[in-house]
């Protein structure tokens, strides 16, 4: 049985372990572990301002380099799409600005015809399915041919319409379409207003650049979580049909898209980066900023000459530029620009697409 004494012996041990504690922190190890704190504060501290200063002196070179490549677009570009005739797409009105200088570039790369085609929202919103079936029906009166319908019963009217948009810039292969029916297709889809055109009606292309919106630009605030993830699961479904075809079809054809923060995350980025089935088309990011366009641009003239890659400044670019005998020592060239010195950056030689047409 535990008496009186043993729980005394219990109550002086555990008063004893107390006072050494409180001796023992207010003396020696009070002042060593206030050492290692205070040092090891001053240490991360001073780490983080060479991470900043680092950051910064890094963007800083990006934003200098994107400068010099933007400024020496027309040189770089120049008669390289001789007589071309060149399709821009995009699906929103958010990049205007890229496409705009994207189109200029093409002129100054001596391209015969670019012709614009903006995807409207009824292409793949939830709802505008009456207007998609109309538009199907329409399409089928004409020449149903040139719907994949048959080949794929499980395609939705979205992906129907936005694959056979590749079909109708296709010059073969496309069931014997004469300039007449072309016509009238794209008269169908403007008329329902899934696209619209400006420059003269495309015939036939030699080449496909997709410029495709930041995710935050294509969707609606005002809707509800349901119809937001409809609408955005019908976005997809229309950019992978339309992009799926491109990719088949063999027309050269790069996606460039908007990367706020330099975010390839999410997108139509990701996707087409993340699927083998696309690795007939080349990428870019950066679309919204100085070079953006001008990566477009290059990447296309790659793909004309038998090339392919991913370019750009997010983390899952292979190369920064399209390695052609025109970027060659590009960034050796922005590093003198700007008083620094050093090798050329791996990347920038010529690729199996880079040889003169």
């Amino acid at each position: 049985m535990i008496d009186f004494r043993y729980h005394l012996v219990s109550l002086i041990s555990v008063f004893l372990a107390l006072a050494v504690g409180i001796v023992l922190g207010a003396g020696p190890l009070r002042e060593n572990l206030g050492d290692q704190l205070a040092g090891q504060v001053e240490q991360l501290r001073t780490e983080q301002e060479q991470l900043r200063g680092d950051t910064e002196e890094l963007s800083a070179k990006h934003d200098q380099l994107a400068t010099f490549i933007a400024e020496l677009g027309p040189e770089l570009v120049a008669g390289t799409l001789d007589g071309k005739q060149v399709a821009v797409l995009t699906d929103d009105s958010s990049t205007r600005s890229g496409t705009e200088r994207i189109v200029a570039l093409l002129e100054e790369a001596g391209v015969g015809s670019a012709v614009q085609i903006n995807l409207l929202p009824a292409l793949w919103a939830p709802d505008a399915e009456p207007t998609r079936a109309e538009a199907l029906q329409a399409i089928r009166s004409i020449a149903p041919a040139v719907l994949a319908e048959d080949s794929d019963a499980a395609l939705t009217d979205s992906a129907l319409l936005s694959a056979m948009i590749p079909m109708l810039l296709h010059g073969e292969g496309d069931g014997g379409l004469t300039p007449e029916l072309r016509t009238q297709l794209w008269q169908v889809l403007i008329d329902h207003d899934l696209v619209t055109v400006n420059g003269e009606m495309p015939v036939a292309v030699d080449g496909v650049i997709y410029a495709s919106a930041a995710p935050e630009e294509l969707a609606d605030e005002k809707e509800d979580e349901q119809v937001a993830t409809e609408r955005a699961q019908g976005l997809l479904t229309s950019q992978t049909a339309l992009l799926g075809e491109l990719a088949g079809i063999g027309i050269p054809a790069v996606v460039s898209a908007a990367t706020p923060g330099n975010d390839a995350s999410t997108g139509i980025l990701r996707t087409v980066r993340g699927d083998a089935g696309f690795d007939a088309v080349s990428t870019t990011d950066r679309l919204q900023e100085a070079d953006g366009p001008l990566l477009s641009v290059l990447a296309l003239i790659e793909q004309t000459r038998g090339g392919s890659g991913a370019y750009g400044t997010t983390g899952d670019a292979e190369d920064r530029l399209p390695a052609l005998p025109e970027t060659q020592g590009l960034e050796d060239q922005a590093a003198e620009q700007n008083g620094e010195g050093g090798a050329a950056e791996p990347g920038t030689q010529p690729s199996d697409g880079g040889g003169a047409e």
